[in-house]
């Protein structure tokens, strides 16, 4: 057996390698187990014949004492800190500029009254005599009660308990793992060094997907897991595979886990998580291969082979082909972080590639908020039966949130206003951390020179923004710098960022799924929250209002739904000062463009320096070559798109688009002439088939 001794050979817990020598130390201390050290190892041997005389010596009694430990009680979130030993790219400073053009001097207000108006509705932040639950302006919530919501417009085809049965494992190893209740995680047979960082984490308690999770892991099944969103689902999958991965022969450097993520922002929490909870287990290693950071750092950390790589899909391909000395041969976890993004958004050519590359004898986990992967889409991973743990479908929004819709109307020219009028009135002296999604980067980028130029401080987070920017957003965010995060989905799901207090969502989002991601980013483990919706006249924005309606009167908790009065007279005089602005944001987009071209043109000139000095090195180097290039990864995805709609529209969709094409035909819509004209023709046509049979029984 291992350095784990038991009785009873059921309770043996599987190691991720055969090999018995070079077991560290699980008793060493500190100062042996120091990360920052990785010279230092485990020497201590573990015989598989243990005497009596061994097993007396053992207390199977034993509790590790978790108040011998210092909790972190204090804990505020994952670090995001990138390469930090690389020297920064200049940016462009946009704060500056707007200095230049008089903002972020002091927030505007139209006049002092609505500064003490604001103060006395600051209480609780809404309008005693707004409606509340379903009583939500009935012409914004209410849709007929048969008109299909947008989640199930397209009919799908069920799949049979047959062809599950044949996929899953048997229902009966998951209903037993969702059962178990684990107060501490010494029920969960874990080793010192493990338990030792859960604790300087503060974490006393699994949370459900992790008492779950873990003991099925550890037995090295494969697991498909889903639970919402901050319930703990990093932690859920690091804890089991740095448990396993102390027992991995010491003196071997391999990467033996790969845990794939759809964002770099992710990518990088999670190795985070993962270095807080292995700090005491000795020689762990841990590496980072996204987009975005420096490749050259990245290849040196590879060529180590470090024990565990969190990568998103591309930048993992990229170091497979072109990085030396770094191989996947010994790869035996794979981990896919938020799995039904990775399946959904265009990953499935990548996903394939590393499929290819990998061992097939290995342990897959996936996990995500939902799971909405059909098992045709599951059977390209090489699942092996995995164990189907889903707790809390998020159905829901949290139980401490308060959800708020503001109905817009016509009235989508105040937004902006809008916005500026609710930041001042939640947060006026800008102490809370308030994250506003946006449906476009652009917005998001405008909204944040119209905030500056209020006096407003914020920040924003797209796809547009280098890597170092988004981290920069994201620390400067957590460190209440800027208390405003303008974002596009990118950040809807996956980050972990603490203490959230409200959400706007300034742009509906398309589903109500996509909602709960949003606000899910507030009211996480037990902790008060807000979410404050812009709603339009779109039906699927009245749908999703309609969705909450629903799921807060399931959950008992009708008032957690309500509308939030505004008063429009303050922010249509707020929005002719933003009006007033239009040509001073018009000057600074362009002084903006100005500066980063300049930027452009110097780093451009810095590069053709080097290429001349350093030419013999850089054209000694191997050529690189990339799986996909920008234009094939734009033609997959639009023939993946192709595909989904030649799949072909549910009655009702055909119903609906026969419908339009009669109507772009006639170049007008049908009066009530033509609609008769059409039941008479319908009639006939019936008629003359009743004929026709009557005929035919006669003969």
């Amino acid at each position: 057996m291992s350095a784990r001794q038991f009785d009873n050979v059921d309770n043996f817990i599987a190691t991720i390698s055969d090999s018995e020598e070079d077991v560290p130390d699980l008793e060493a201390s500190e100062d042996e187990l120091d990360i920052g050290n990785e010279t230092k190892r485990a020497s201590t041997k573990v015989s598989r014949d243990v005497t009596k005389e061994e097993d007396t010596d053992l207390n199977p009694d034993f509790v590790f004492d978790l108040e011998g430990s210092e909790l972190n009680h204090k804990f505020e979130g994952w670090d995001f800190g990138g390469d930090k030993d690389v020297e920064r790219a200049k940016n462009v400073d946009l704060d500056g500029i707007i200095k230049r053009k008089g903002g972020l001097a002091e927030m505007a207000a139209v006049d002092q009254e609505y500064e003490e108006s604001d103060e006395s509705n600051a209480e609780d932040g809404l309008d005693e005599d707004a409606p509340k639950s379903d009583e939500v302006d009935g012409n914004m919530a209410m849709e007929s009660a048969d008109e299909p919501s947008e989640d199930n417009e397209e009919d799908t085809d069920e799949e049979t308990a047959e062809q599950k049965s044949e996929f899953y494992a048997p229902e009966e190893e998951s209903f037993s793992a969702k059962k178990t209740v684990h107060e501490t995680f010494n029920s969960l047979s874990l080793s010192r060094p493990v338990i030792k960082g859960l604790a300087a984490l503060g974490y006393a308690k699994p949370s459900p997907i992790q008492g779950a999770v873990v003991p099925i892991a550890l037995l090295g099944k494969d697991v498909i897991a889903g639970a919402v969103t901050g319930s703990g689902k990093t932690a859920a999958f690091m804890i089991p595979i740095i448990e396993r991965l102390l027992y991995k022969p010491a003196n071997i450097a391999s990467t033996r886990v790969i845990v794939l993520t759809p964002t770099r922002e992710l990518a990088m929490q999670v190795a985070d998580v993962g270095g807080k909870i292995g700090r005491f287990a000795g020689s762990l290693s841990f590496g980072l291969a996204v987009g975005g950071l420096n490749l050259r750092q990245q290849e040196q950390a590879l060529k180590l082979r470090p024990d565990i790589v969190i990568a998103t899909p591309g930048r993992l391909i990229d170091h497979i082909r072109n990085s030396p000395s770094f191989t996947v041969e010994s790869v035996e976890i794979l981990v896919i972080d938020e799995a039904d993004r990775m399946l959904e958004e265009g990953f499935q050519d990548e996903l394939s590639e590393i499929m290819s590359l990998i061992p097939t004898k290995r342990q897959t986990l996936l996990f995500s908020a939902t799971m909405n992967a059909r098992i045709n889409q599951l059977v390209s991973l090489s699942l092996k039966k995995p164990v189907k743990i889903m707790l809390d479908p998020p159905k829901k929004a949290a139980a401490r949130l308060t959800q708020e819709f503001v109905r817009i109307r016509k009235k989508d020219g105040l937004k902006p206003a809008l916005l500026y009028h609710l930041l001042r009135k939640m947060d006026g002296s800008q102490q809370k951390r308030i994250v506003v999604f946006v449906s476009r980067k652009e917005a998001a980028h405008k909204l944040r020179i119209i905030l500056g130029l209020l006096g407003m401080k914020a920040g924003e987070l797209h796809g547009s923004l280098s890597q170092e920017q988004r981290i920069q957003s994201v620390n400067s965010f957590k460190a209440l710098e800027i208390p405003v995060l303008i974002c596009t989905d990118l950040a809807s799901r996956g980050l972990d960022i603490p203490k959230i207090e409200v959400v706007i969502n300034y742009d509906m989002p398309k589903t109500y799924e996509i909602y709960l991601h949003r606000v899910g980013r507030t009211a996480r483990a037990g902790r008060e929250g807000r979410s404050v919706s812009f709603v339009g006249e779109a039906a699927q924005e009245r749908v999703i209002v309609k969705s909450a309606i629903k799921a807060a009167e399931e959950d008992k908790n009708p008032g957690s739904v309500v509308g939030r009065f505004i008063d429009w007279k303050v922010v249509e005089d707020l929005n002719k000062l933003v009006e007033s602005k239009t040509d001073v944001i018009e000057e600074i987009l362009d002084e903006e463009k100005q500066e980063k071209e300049i930027l452009r043109a110097e780093l451009e000139l810095q590069k053709g320096e080097n290429l001349i000095k350093h030419k013999k090195e850089i054209q000694s180097r191997p050529k690189r070559t990339w799986f996909q290039s920008e234009a094939e990864k734009s033609n997959s995805r639009t023939l993946l798109a192709f595909a989904k709609q030649k799949k072909g529209p549910n009655s009702k969709k055909r119903k609906r688009t026969e419908a339009l094409e009669d109507s772009a035909s006639r170049g007008y819509k049908k009066t009530q002439k033509d609609r008769v004209t059409d039941q008479e023709k319908s009639f006939a046509k019936k008629g003359q088939k009743n004929k026709g049979k009557g005929k035919k029984g006669r003969k």
